[in-house]
């Protein structure tokens, strides 16, 4: 049985290497009333992250995208496959949504959701796909990625102000900036904040956890709300370097619903445990 699998943009896979039976399902960014994007197709993930930082008035919502496109993704996906499959993260409420297509649409269309968000997310999408065109159950498929998604963490750092290494700044107001962070450890349902904690902590922290999986099979990432952060060059210059398994890390763009939980200057560092 072919199944088209698709799933919440928050997942980043429009910016991944992906198969075509895999389609992302886009949230839609309400800046106002009247001004609104489809995450990705109309607004980056770069867009998006600028639009907070240099504008102060703006309150963006992420919402999911209306009933009617959802459904001429599936009817357009139905021509082709025999089922689709829509998996979401919990970071957006698709409960109604899921009542109203499962009426319309019946055994034709099934649902997964799940904490798992970013790349985490893609790549349990990736392998859901890989096990569905192996003739695995759908139970089995959903099982490959439960265990991948607890077999994974995330270190989210969200500073106050992350100043662009490309900026021409004052060295004081550099080194002060620097020491107003906050850092988010995410290991399956365990979450653990520390505030405003300074860059020499932060390091030993990211290290700790780096340290923790050097020496076992894991698929390292990165996530990122700018390719300039100060941050992020950071990590990659004082603790990828030390680690060989961490030198050909993927990287992606954060996407804007996760920006919008932790912080508009986030640089995420995380794993997968290789399980599969």
């Amino acid at each position: 049985m072919k199944t088209k699998i698709l799933v919440s943009s928050d997942s980043g896979i429009d910016y991944m290497s992906h198969p075509h039976s895999v389609q992302a399902l886009p949230s839609l960014i309400k800046f106002f009333e009247i001004e609104k994007y489809f995450d990705y197709i109309d607004m980056t993930s770069d867009k998006f992250f600028n639009r907070l930082r240099y504008d102060s008035k703006v309150n963006p919502k992420i919402v999911p995208m209306d009933l009617e496109f959802i459904q001429n993704d599936i009817n357009i996906a139905l021509e082709s496959y025999d089922k689709v499959l829509i998996i979401v993260s919990n970071f957006l409420d698709y409960s109604v949504l899921f009542s109203q297509l499962k009426g319309a649409y019946g055994d034709q269309i099934d649902f997964y959701r799940t904490e798992a968000t970013g790349f985490i997310l893609s790549t349990m999408v990736i392998e859901c796909d890989k096990a569905l065109k192996e003739e695995k159950s759908l139970k089995e498929a959903f099982e490959i990625m439960e265990n991948i998604y607890a077999n994974s963490a995330m270190i989210i750092l969200n500073p106050q102000i992350d100043i662009s290494i490309s900026e021409n700044v004052d060295e004081d107001k550099r080194v002060e900036e620097k020491r107003k962070a906050k850092l988010t450890i995410v290991e399956k349902d365990n979450v653990i904040e520390i505030k405003d904690r300074d860059r020499d902590f932060i390091v030993s922290m990211i290290k700790h956890y780096l340290d923790r999986v050097a020496e076992e099979n894991v698929l390292p990432f990165i996530m990122y709300s700018s390719k300039y952060s100060y941050y992020l060059k950071l990590i990659e210059s004082k603790l990828l370097i030390i680690h060989k398994r961490y030198k050909s890390i993927k990287k992606i763009p954060a996407s804007p619903n996760l920006g919008m939980k932790y912080g508009s200057n986030i640089v995420v560092i995380g794993y997968i445990k290789n399980t599969i």
